[in-house]
């Protein structure tokens, strides 16, 4: 009913020729947007630069970005949000409580470098950050970085 009416309001406004078109892309924007995205697809932020996996606090949110799968959103040069991928972030979650995570990059560390701290494997932030690198912890103090929170790893 109601696009009835906004079919006489537009054929005011819109000349005729361009009417099927308004009336496609509102039946696209009618359509709900869990319809529109595949389970698999990650939400990318055009502005920012990043992309979201489904589940996090960000995925669907803002105004300037599309749904697109993981690899092409890499392949197009877009970085993942908090520097960790989705098949990152799901196999953390799939972990035990209690196991230690450690990456393949076995016993060394992530240090900061901006901050010029490190932390050990299976720390909340290990691996996290843009600016940091992996090190041996024997490394990272030598080249005069220090552990976070006081504590060294071995």
């Amino acid at each position: 009913m109601w696009l009835r009416s906004l079919s006489r309001i537009a054929c005011v406004i819109v000349p005729l020729w361009v009417m099927p078109a308004v009336a496609v892309s509102l039946a696209v924007s009618a359509t709900p947007v869990a319809a529109q995205t595949p389970s698999d697809s990650v939400w990318v932020k055009t502005s920012s630069g990043t992309y979201h996996c489904p589940g996090s606090h960000s995925y669907g949110t803002g105004k300037h970005g599309q749904y697109m799968a993981e690899a092409t959103a890499v392949s197009r040069g877009y970085k993942p949000a908090k520097g960790r991928s989705c098949a990152a972030r799901a196999a953390a979650r799939a972990a035990p409580s209690g196991a230690v995570r450690t990456p393949a990059h076995g016993d060394s560390v992530w240090v900061n470098t901006r901050s010029h701290d490190y932390r050990c494997p299976g720390a909340t932030k290990y691996g996290t950050g843009k600016h940091g690198a992996y090190m041996t912890e024997q490394a990272a103090l030598a080249a005069g970085n220090h552990p976070s929170k006081g504590r060294r790893c071995h």
